[in-house]
């Protein structure tokens, strides 16, 4: 049983969030290409994709200084 997806919106750095016909939302990332999360809510979506491109930008060496 398949499910279709809906283009919902792409983030300045990437990542992308669809809506399936369920209702759940799917995010996914040109970064990890073969990884997607889902999640019940478009805020907990845009959540995901803050997560995501925050590890992102540790793994590439640009979080800055450590945390106190």
């Amino acid at each position: 049983m398949g499910s279709d997806l809906s283009f919902v919106n792409a983030t300045g750095s990437g990542c992308v969030i669809y809506r399936e016909t369920c209702g759940r939302y799917v995010v996914s990332h040109p970064e990890a290409p073969r990884s997607s999360m889902h999640a019940a809510t478009l805020a907990g979506a845009y959540a995901a994709c803050r997560g995501w491109e925050s590890r992102l930008r540790q793994s590439s060496g640009e979080a800055g200084g450590a945390a106190a």
